[in-house]
C-alpha cells in the first residue's frame, strides 16, 4: 500500500453543523493512490506537542487535487484542528485501512450511518451510483437532533433520482423520531448488502439485524487509534478466529476499519 506522509496546505476549514467541521486539504496526487471508500487519514497540526498524536478521520470526499474530511470537535486535537485557517499547514499520512468491498451483485445497497458515521459512506455511495446496474442507493442517517445533521445536501446532489435519504433524530426534530435502526425493516426489501458506520451499540444492532436475515453486512469501526499503521496495537478489537478461545485481536487500522459484521465480537 502506497502511504503518503508529509505536510500540506489547508484549502478550507469550516463549520458544517453543531460541533461538526469540514477540512479540505491538498493531496499530492502524483505520489499517492486515490482513496478507496472507507479508508481514513491521520491528521495533526505540525509542530504541536500537546496533543502529540494524529487523529484518525475518514476520508469523506475527493475533489482533486484535494481530500475532504468531516470531523466532530470532541477533544483538544479536534478543537485545535478547528482553529486552523486556509493556507496553514497540516500534517497527514494516508490513505490508511482496507475500505469497503464493493458488492458487484448488489443493485440496492443500504447504507446506515449514526452520529458522524456518514463520513466514510459518501465515497461508497458515489462508487455504487457510478456502477451500471445499480438501481438505487438508500442512506439511513441518524443523529441526536436536527442541529447535528451534516452532509445531507452532498448526498442528495449525488443523484436526486437514485439516492434515497431517510433521516432519524433522537429528539424527533427531523425525520423519524427515534433510532436510525428503526428504519431498517422498511428499507430491506430484496436482501441487499448493508454497509454501516457509527456508534458501537448501533453497529451491534445493525449487524444482528443482518445476520438474522442472512444479509451481507460490513461495518466500519470508529476505534481510537494512535499510529494508524498497525505498529502500536492500541486499536485492537476482538474478532472470531480459529484459536482455542475462539477469538483473537484484530488491528482496526490495518485489518479494518471495515470488517465483515459476522467476524466481529461486539
Amino acid at each position: 500500500m502506497n502511504i503518503y506522509h508529509g505536510t500540506t496546505r489547508i484549502v478550507e476549514n469550516r463549520r458544517v453543523a453543531q460541533d461538526l467541521w469540514s477540512v479540505r486539504f491538498e493531496a499530492p496526487a502524483e505520489e499517492i493512490y486515490t482513496p478507496k471508500p472507507g479508508q481514513f487519514v491521520m491528521l495533526r497540526v505540525p509542530g504541536c506537542r500537546a496533543p502529540l498524536l494524529g487523529r484518525p478521520l475518514a476520508i469523506y470526499r475527493v475533489v482533486e487535487p484535494t481530500w475532504q474530511v468531516v470531523y466532530a470537535v470532541v477533544g483538544e486535537g479536534t478543537r485545535l484542528l478547528a482553529r486552523q485557517l486556509p493556507g496553514m499547514a497540516i500534517e497527514f499520512w494516508g490513505p490508511l485501512g482496507n475500505g469497503f468491498p464493493i458488492d458487484e451483485t448488489c443493485q440496492n445497497p443500504v447504507l446506515v450511518a449514526g452520529g458522524i458515521g456518514q463520513t466514510p459512506l459518501y465515497l461508497l455511495a458515489q462508487a455504487f451510483l457510478n456502477r451500471p446496474g445499480v438501481e438505487k442507493v438508500t442512506l439511513l442517517l441518524g443523529c441526536r437532533d436536527k442541529a447535528h445533521l451534516a452532509c445531507v445536501e452532498d448526498f442528495q446532489a449525488l443523484s436526486p433520482d437514485r439516492l434515497e435519504l431517510r433521516i432519524a433524530t433522537d429528539d424527533g426534530s427531523m425525520g423519524h423520531p427515534g433510532f436510525v435502526t428503526d428504519l431498517l425493516s422498511d428499507a430491506i426489501r430484496e436482501a441487499p448488502h448493508l454497509y454501516t458506520c457509527g456508534p458501537l451499540p448501533m453497529l451491534k444492532k445493525v449487524a444482528a439485524f443482518a445476520v438474522s436475515r442472512g444479509i451481507p453486512c460490513h461495518v466500519s469501526l470508529e476505534t481510537p487509534m494512535a499510529c494508524g499503521m498497525g505498529i502500536c496495537f492500541t486499536c485492537v478489537t476482538k474478532c472470531k478466529a480459529d484459536t482455542p478461545q475462539g477469538w483473537d485481536y484484530c488491528r482496526t487500522c490495518t485489518e479494518g476499519p471495515v470488517f465483515d459484521a459476522e467476524k466481529i465480537l461486539f
